[in-house]
């Protein structure tokens, strides 16, 4: 992993025998989750924090007896914070967020002074964080302009414990938002790059769910987006997208020819479900259901 801190986590102690999360725990846990990807979005690339310590584990406990501990766990530092769940449930959600938020900058400290590390970086991603309300909402990597200078394009994300979406906005020449088209619910770091095809028309490219054999993120697939009618069209390039798209597109819609366009198309490259869903519609052009689908068929 290198010598640099890489994330920091943030969660929930389960105690005693039990199995699950209550309500409060649940809600608890996704805001910590946001709270943790929140920081871990802004922490520098290369933060040597010493002795090769490559994360940082926060944990909320109901032990008292815990409160303040820290461990290090292989190439990790683990702290525990005391937290009484019954604090919160009198609190507005921002306002819990806002607890949740402290308890975890805590946590970090700990750590920091484990390892004689100064905690003002942190510090400034926390009041980064607040200041922003505990969301992330804003652009996401650098702006482009159209091939006749008259408008540019940028992506811009949105993520809360429950949406994830992402944006291409338009700009005019005077920089006035001309439009801002949601291209759906997905992570805006999911994203790589934008790129404009002509003066009217954006490309913006997802990065590979599955990395090239290189280990290198790769982002074929891409969402073309016409800035005049905010039309948005899909296409699947790689052998994985090509195949789920068409599945979706049967088991979803009634675009039945072109959901097996694309899975002829994906079993030309070699994609081994595909074979399975063609021969089993042959058998029952009306199956729709996607586990049957996938299953090997019968031989008759």
């Amino acid at each position: 992993m290198g010598k640099y801190l890489q994330d920091l986590m943030y969660g929930l102690q389960v105690i005693n025998r039990q199995r699950t999360f209550s309500d409060q725990q649940r809600d608890a846990l996704k805001s910590c989750g946001l709270i943790s990807e929140l920081f871990n979005l802004y922490l520098p690339n290369k933060t040597e924090i010493g002795n090769n310590i490559w994360r940082f584990i926060v944990d909320l406990t109901l032990d008292k007896n815990l409160d303040g501990k820290t461990e290090e766990i292989g190439l990790g530092q683990q702290c525990y914070i005391f937290y009484d769940y019954n604090q919160l449930l009198h609190l507005n959600k921002f306002e819990q967020k806002k607890i949740l938020l402290e308890l975890f900058s805590k946590g970090i400290q700990l750590c920091c002074s484990v390892h004689n590390y100064p905690f003002e970086l942190f510090k400034k991603i926390e009041q980064k964080i607040l200041e922003d309300e505990i969301i992330f909402n804003d652009y996401y990597k650098e702006k482009k302009v159209s091939p006749d200078k008259k408008h540019s394009a940028q992506m811009k994300g949105y993520l809360s414990e429950d949406t994830r979406q992402l944006f291409v906005v338009v700009f005019d020449r005077s920089d006035t938002i001309a439009k801002s088209v949601l291209i759906g619910n997905f992570h805006f770091r999911a994203f790589d790059r934008l790129k404009w095809l002509d003066n009217s028309t954006v490309n913006v490219y997802h990065i590979n769910d599955i990395q090239s054999y290189k280990r290198k993120k790769v982002a074929e697939d891409y969402f073309t987006v016409d800035i005049r009618t905010e039309t948005i069209t899909y296409n699947p390039v790689t052998r994985e997208s090509i195949f789920d798209y068409g599945v979706k597109l049967l088991t979803e819609s009634r675009e039945y020819e072109r959901a097996l366009q694309f899975i002829k198309q994906a079993k030309e490259l070699g994609h081994g479900k595909a074979d399975n869903i063609l021969r089993n519609l042959e058998i029952n052009p009306e199956q729709r259901d996607k586990i049957i689908l996938l299953q090997t068929p019968r031989r008759r």
